[in-house]
């Protein structure tokens, strides 16, 4: 189910503060800042939330710089929180930039940053005047992607912002896999000793003395390259406008699926400052009103998500198109094509050629960003579950319980979110979730000397095969709806100890040691919750466990999307995020006691409980 050939390892972000001890040129145009001490280690943040060891496994590894800014009297930073970070997102003095981990060298206890040399920019300011004894912030990395899998060949190619992670890569290139590299630079002398394996070809693409991010260079040569036999994988990183015609032509020309294709934006050139691409940014001097208005006009989202919905930025994509041809392309009438692009047109993200035709601006160019156009497609689960939410959200505020009535007749908002792709899309969605859970999950004390254990919830299936791996007599049911189960059974490999059984929030499992709620209770106003609860501790084994693992709010450190879920879960069934108090409540109502809590990173929070027995009560 994965969506690309390399497979990727989450762990929890951090943050940490590190020592510079060398900084050296590697050519006239790259310097290298060389990071380490006892900061790289594990240890306790000032917050009190653990800090797991540095870790960096993949070539094209990133992490956040923070700087600090020329107004500011210290550095303005994230804190460590509970897996996550609470970055002051507010603050206009704060200043992260994003670099990748050039080299990772554990037993040296060393991090090598290649910063492109240049003047302008606080990374590159601080690159040029840094020295050695300084200190740093740095944040990440969260992630490390591995090299592709089943790939026949690969090609790759960027300028010199992608050349630390070219030249970490041809270090730990995949043994035997052919590949052609090509790599832009400003002059000759930017040019690097790079490790070159066999079976790779190199090619060095120099600009001499034209601007960053101005040439075809890399589209040319990519489009001139040899296309070898078998399955590609390609890796493309660099300035964002010059890789768009590359990854379209990857895209249309040569019809490469997503699994097969890597693009990553480093950077984007800056040809006008002052143009903000039609997008009007809420400031200081607007007044109440104005403000308002702008938070309140749900227009724009939903013209913005639709034209994503349908195709109508990828029709654009290469190039200016009339109406009538976008219409024809996305298989929709015309007027309403053409009203849409009107207003696109208005927002900055379309601008109208001289002949009548449309086409992407700069700013419009995002549209085809395939990650902001997964985010924001309404076919998606996600995206289904927001519109449901709120269409239900002011009844729901009026009769306290979920508003579905209003919108759905009789049947239950969730049916929005019932069919096939839309459930596929979840499972697979909720498994890069679970990815973040499994392993801490796995090995909790809670989960020792279990011999049974039902598990309902996001990225169920996931959290299963973990488990069962790392605990080898333990059997694993997995509660899902019949839908979901057809799509788990048609995707998830077997496991003889991993079974599936349909059940639904509203049903209590076979007996079993323990059962494990991840994220469920969301989903439940408090009453549905209780009973539910009740309901499964009636079935547990004797001596068996309730575990709970969700996120707990917390006003102090909860972002704005985090109020939004919340608002979204009571829109939707009447339940929604509780904070310490309620989930304390909630548990008492429901009948179970013998609460112990532990975190596991990401700001999850694993609740164990039991049964109370009658010599509890009074």
């Amino acid at each position: 189910m994965s969506s690309s050939l390399r497979p990727i390892d989450v762990f929890p972000i951090t943050t940490r503060v590190l020592d510079v001890l060398r900084v050296s040129d590697v050519t006239p145009g790259m310097r290298r800042v060389t990071l380490g001490g006892p900061g790289l280690a594990a240890h306790t943040a000032d917050t009190g939330y653990p800090v797991q060891a540095f870790r960096s496994d993949g070539f094209d590894d990133e992490f956040k710089i923070i700087l600090k800014h020329p107004d500011a009297d210290v550095v303005v930073a994230p804190t460590q929180a509970d897996g996550v970070l609470n970055w002051p997102m507010d603050n206009p003095l704060l200043v992260a930039r994003t670099y990748t981990v050039r080299r990772w060298d554990p037993a040296a206890g060393e991090i090598d940053v290649d910063v492109v040399r240049h003047d302008s920019g606080p990374a590159g300011r601080w690159a040029q005047t840094v020295e050695p004894g300084e200190q740093v912030q740095i944040a990440g990395p969260k992630a490390s992607s591995g090299q592709p899998e089943g790939a026949d060949w690969i090609l790759a190619a960027g300028d010199e912002t992608a050349l630390p992670a070219i030249g970490r890569w041809l270090e730990n290139w995949p043994h035997g896999v052919p590949g052609q590299i090509f790599i832009e630079v400003a002059e000759q002398s930017h040019r690097q000793q790079l490790t070159q394996p066999d079976g790779v070809q190199l090619t060095w693409l120099v600009r001499d003395g034209a601007p960053a991010g101005t040439t075809s260079l890399l589209h040319d040569a990519v489009r001139a390259a040899p296309w070898w036999e078998g399955r590609v994988f390609v890796w493309l990183a660099g300035e964002s406008l010059t890789l768009a015609p590359i990854r379209r032509w990857l895209r249309h020309e040569k019809q490469l699926p997503k699994a097969q294709l890597d693009v990553t934006g480093y950077w984007r050139r800056q040809p006008h400052a002052e143009d903000t691409g039609g997008l009007d940014v809420l400031g200081s001097t607007a007044t109440h009103t104005l403000k308002l208005q702008k938070l309140a006009d749900i227009v724009p989202g939903f013209a913005i998500r639709t034209a994503i919905t349908m195709g109508l930025a990828a029709a654009l994509e290469s190039g200016p198109r009339t109406s009538g041809q976008i219409a024809a392309q996305t298989a929709a009438p015309e007027t309403g094509i053409a009203k849409l692009l009107r207003y696109l047109a208005s927002l900055g993200l379309v601008s109208r050629t001289a002949d009548g035709r449309y086409g992407l601006t700069d700013f419009g160019a995002e549209l085809n960003n395939d990650h902001l156009a997964g985010e924001l497609d309404f076919a998606a689960d996600h995206a289904l579950r927001e519109l449901a939410g709120l269409l239900c959200l002011t009844d729901a505020v009026e009769s306290g319980r979920h508003g579905g009535s209003a919108w759905f007749s009789d049947a239950a908002p969730e049916t929005v979110l019932t069919e096939p792709a839309v459930v596929a899309e979840r499972i697979a969605d909720e498994a890069t979730k679970a990815g973040y859970l499994a392993g801490p999950l796995a090995h909790s004390p809670e989960l020792r000397g279990l011999g049974s254990l039902a598990v309902m919830g996001l990225g169920a299936a996931v959290i299963a095969s973990v488990l069962v791996r790392e605990h080898d007599r333990l059997q694993v049911t997995v509660l899902a709806t019949p839908a979901e189960i057809e799509v788990l059974r048609a995707s998830a490999p077997a496991h003889e100890r991993v079974r599936c059984a349909p059940a639904d929030a509203g049903d209590a499992p076979e007996p079993t040691d323990a059962v494990l709620l991840v994220n469920v209770l969301n989903g439940s106003s408090d009453a549905d919750a209780a009973r539910h609860l009740r309901a499964i501790a009636d079935g547990l084994n004797p001596g068996g466990r309730i575990l709970v693992l969700t996120e707990v709010f917390d006003a102090q450190r909860a972002y704005p999307h985090d109020y939004a879920e919340d608002l979204i879960d009571f829109g939707l069934f009447g339940g929604g995020s509780r904070d310490h108090g309620e989930y304390a409540s909630l548990f008492a109502a429901a009948g179970l006691g013998g609460m112990r809590g532990e975190t596991l990173g990401w700001g999850f929070t694993l609740v164990s409980l039991a049964p109370r027995r009658p010599q509890d009560e009074g």
